[in-house]
């Protein structure tokens, strides 16, 4: 609120009326034209035309009858908080992803346990285990992505462990697509670079042109809240970026072919995988020469 000594119309210059009584008969006395130059200057400022010391009136009755209709009187206190009204961003409408407060992150042979349980999502036969996230959290981290969850606390509050909502774990293979042999787990990987089996490699290919991506798992409690999405977005956009293979492959019952091919995966048929049962369509996203 502005300070009413710097308001110039409720401040004006004049004779000084000190020891003067009113005159009872002021309203019928004839008011002369005002000579006072700043007073001019003031209402020229305001652009107010003035005729024998009296403001014009541009408009007619009936004119001044339909502007009054929508005459909103607006407080003089609160005039200075309008421009804020109508320069604030419009409002951003909460999702049930905002309520999570997500940020994304490489994992690591930390996050191992948080895995396991984020994997329990899936029917038993079709889970990661223990030993191959061990495998392949030690050998490729870079090719795996978490979506957590830290919860806002007061200040004085300790700051709790932050919760692993869904992951992608991946490796990399020289094939066009997923096979049973990259989502083996090899013999003596720790001691071994590379282990063949039929004289074909399996696990992680290091300098494999394929990401293949064995695992896309969200909590069962989180899911519907576009976790998923925003968790293959977020993968898809690193990997392109970083321009460190030529595809990613996933493989996926039919019912989710939708749902990859949203994000520019295509449908490459019925997959040879028979891990878990079989019954999987292979999905690849080809980056192309230019990424």
């Amino acid at each position: 609120m502005s300070d009413p000594s710097e308001r110039p119309s409720e401040s004006m210059p004049g004779p000084d009326t000190s020891g003067l009584k009113p005159l009872s008969n002021a309203e019928d006395m004839p008011l002369s034209n005002p000579s006072n130059s700043e007073l001019s200057r003031i209402m020229s400022r305001a652009g107010i035309t003035m005729s024998n010391g009296f403001p014009l009136d541009d408009g007619d009755d009936d004119d001044e009858e339909e502007v009054d209709e929508d005459y909103v009187a607006v407080d003089q206190e609160d005039a200075n908080d309008f421009p804020y009204w109508f320069r604030r961003p419009p409002t951003h409408h909460r999702t049930k992803l905002d309520e999570l407060h997500p940020f994304v992150q490489l994992l690591s042979v930390s996050n191992i346990q948080d895995c396991v349980e984020v994997e329990n999502a899936f029917p038993e036969e079709e889970r990661c285990s223990r030993d191959k996230f061990i495998y392949r959290l030690t050998r490729c981290p870079e090719l795996s992505l978490g979506l957590f969850t830290l919860p806002v606390i007061e200040e004085d509050q300790p700051k709790p462990r932050a919760t692993l909502v869904g992951h992608i774990i991946a490796t990399r293979t020289s094939g066009p697509c997923v096979t049973d042999g990259s989502m083996k787990l090899p013999k003596n990987w720790s001691s071994e670079r590379w282990t063949f089996e039929e004289g074909q490699a399996v696990g992680h290919e290091e300098g494999g042109g394929t990401i293949a991506i064995h695992s896309l798992a969200v909590l069962p409690e989180h899911q519907g809240k576009q976790v998923g999405s925003t968790l293959i977005k977020s993968y898809i956009q690193r990997i392109r970026e970083a321009q460190i293979a030529d595809r990613i492959a996933i493989i996926a019952h039919d019912h989710l072919i939708p749902f990859y091919e949203s994000f520019g995966f295509e449908s490459r048929g019925p997959s040879k995988c028979q891990f878990g049962g079989g019954g999987w369509v292979d999905l690849v996203l080809e980056f192309g020469p230019e990424q």
